[in-house]
């Protein structure tokens, strides 16, 4: 059986006191970001694992579960902590939420604090500009079991809640190609995200697959936000050759288009067809309402929860490299 190592053995081969490697391995500020990097990269690289009856004495809140989400404006993630709040409630545990605000610096403070006071676990999103992992695998040196959700870290061995993104936006794609347009636009997010990448994939695939010429993807690393989608149909109406449908990652972009298609005389789908992410009230208030593709939040939150349950309950690993698919599926409106 290999030995596990301990903070005195760290510091040793790393000729530092072991209070500095303590220290590193909760994110102490009083650390430099090089000691603390150098700890952190041996400790993952030897599998270093706490000593969690020495973990129990500082306290503990073995009831309590930790949820971080990028963006709570954003309804999918707003009905997600709706959902895992219920959920919690009715299991007995404590729900504190968690917005990274899509900053990875504040990603890695969330993960500093939640290690700090020992929560039972962690269900996760991660933020657009989180490109490295190591912050999240500080949770397993901890003990602390992590669930994954929508947006991934692929390099950690944890359990992940996913949606069928490139399938569902294939048959979008595909669906408006069946219906006459011909110059169809993508707008989605950062491709080193999972969900973005593989919308981009889906949209791009069903393009080369049906020979279409016109290929226009905008991958978009700001916010969602309305005045975005505004300003994106704007960009795409300037061009020689105009979109005439749109297929959006997000309520909000959508919005912003049908209202700047209604400031430039566009007709809704005559003139351009819209299909968004996002089953919100807004895509029946609209007019004409909204074709969307409906992801089931209660399903996300209530399949991440059971694994994280199951996780606490030592009735599965917490390096089970397991991926749940949620199967999303098209609401047919007359945008399209």
């Amino acid at each position: 059986m290999k030995k596990r190592i301990t903070i005195k053995d760290i510091a040793r081969e790393l000729n530092v006191h072991h209070s500095t490697v303590s220290r590193a391995l909760r994110n102490d500020p009083r650390v430099n970001e090089k000691t603390r990097d150098m700890v952190l990269a041996y400790s993952i690289e030897h599998e270093y694992q706490t000593n969690m009856n020495a973990v129990q004495l500082r306290g503990t809140s073995n009831n309590t579960i930790a949820l971080i989400v990028p963006n709570i404006n954003h309804s999918f993630f707003s009905d997600i902590v709706s959902q895992l709040t219920n959920i919690a409630y009715k299991k007995r545990y404590i729900l504190s939420v968690f917005q990274s605000n899509e900053d990875c610096e504040q990603e890695v403070g969330i993960i500093s604090t939640i290690i700090k006071h020992n929560y039972a676990g962690v269900i996760a999103s991660i933020s657009k500009n989180t490109t490295d992992s190591r912050h999240f695998k500080l949770l397993n040196t901890f003990g602390i079991p992590l669930v994954f959700f929508d947006r991934v870290c692929d390099d950690i061995a944890t359990p992940k809640v996913l949606v069928n993104n490139y399938d569902i936006t294939l048959e979008a794609t595909e669906y408006l190609i069946g219906k006459g347009y011909k110059r169809i636009a993508n707008l989605t997010g950062p491709t080193h995200i999972n969900v973005f990448n593989d919308r981009h994939n889906g949209y791009q695939d069903a393009i080369a697959k049906h020979g279409i010429h016109y290929n226009k993807q905008l991958s978009l690393n700001e916010e969602f936000t309305v005045e975005l989608g505004e300003r994106c149909l704007r960009d795409l109406m300037k061009e020689k050759e105009k979109p005439d449908a749109i297929i959006s990652s997000s309520i909000l972009l959508t919005m912003g288009i049908a209202i700047q298609a209604r400031a430039l005389s566009l007709r809704i789908p005559e003139d351009l067809a819209l299909i968004g992410f996002g089953n919100h009230i807004s895509s029946v208030i609209m007019q004409p309402r909204l074709t969307s593709i409906y992801q089931s939040e209660a399903e996300i939150a209530g399949i991440s929860f059971d694994l994280l349950d199951k996780m606490i309950n030592k009735e599965l690993s917490m390096n089970e490299n397991c991926t749940k698919t949620v199967q999303a599926q098209i609401i047919y409106r007359e945008s399209c």
